[in-house]
């Protein structure tokens, strides 16, 4: 399931986004697609499997493939430029854009807003219980499926194979890192940390007073998106 936006009137293919949501996904970035519509692009929301209605159970090790699945889908429309697809993903998201990017080379650019930089703290002993508590206190309600001994064991899962802070770094390809200044979920500090570990053409924006959902400052965030894809797509 999932939310497609595209400018009016269509005359030539074309650049298209794939947005990623986080965890659970009450941050759906919808005002981020509207503006990438009205901007000249054709904007991708979808919601991973078990999450806000869509079928099955969700599960952190699919987030991967439900982005790919994403990437697919978009790049068949006909109105849309193949040669011209971006990324975004926000904090949880960044788990599957930075798995997409090192693998799939029709991706040109790629953002991250707020992201979850490295799942060492959430399989840590001396930090597990605690983020795992929050984790299905915040999402055990909208994903399907999920208890704490499956999500456990998927972050286990992620910390070994899809860890962010791992890939960055073999994707080649021009990466915006944008984050809150009063962010205190993912800090400036861990995403200083994954752009750190990224190639270059890299940027690492810091959004002064904004929090992990950029609340108050959405119009800040959304000129920050748009400026960098219109520089890099």
């Amino acid at each position: 399931m999932g939310r497609l936006y595209r400018p009016e009137h269509v005359e030539k293919p074309l650049p298209a986004v794939v947005l990623c949501h986080g965890y659970p996904g009450d941050t759906k970035s919808m005002d981020v697609a509207e503006a990438l519509a009205f901007g000249g692009y054709v904007a991708l929301i979808f919601y991973y499997q078990g999450a806000w209605g869509s079928e099955g159970r969700y599960s952190l090790t699919k987030l991967e493939e439900n982005a790919k699945d994403a990437v697919e889908y978009i790049l068949s429309l006909p109105f849309v430029d193949p040669n011209r697809l971006a990324i975004i993903g926000h904090s949880m998201g960044a788990v599957p854009v930075s798995k997409v990017v090192s693998v799939d080379g029709r991706i040109k650019t790629a953002v991250y807003l707020s992201p979850a930089a490295d799942f060492k703290k959430f399989v840590s002993s001396k930090t597990r219980r605690k983020h795992l508590s929050h984790l299905l206190k915040i999402g055990g309600s909208k994903l399907a499926g999920l208890n704490r001994e499956s999500l456990l064991e998927d972050l286990r899962w992620v910390y070994k194979n899809s860890n962010p802070i791992n890939l960055v770094g073999k994707a080649s390809i021009p990466i915006l890192i944008v984050v809150g200044s009063k962010d205190d979920v993912t800090t400036p500090r861990s995403c200083r940390r994954l752009y750190d570990a990224a190639n270059p053409p890299k940027e690492y924006r810091e959004i002064p007073g904004a929090d992990h959902s950029y609340y108050r400052h959405r119009t800040v965030l959304i000129d920050h998106i748009l400026s960098w894809l219109n520089a890099h797509l």
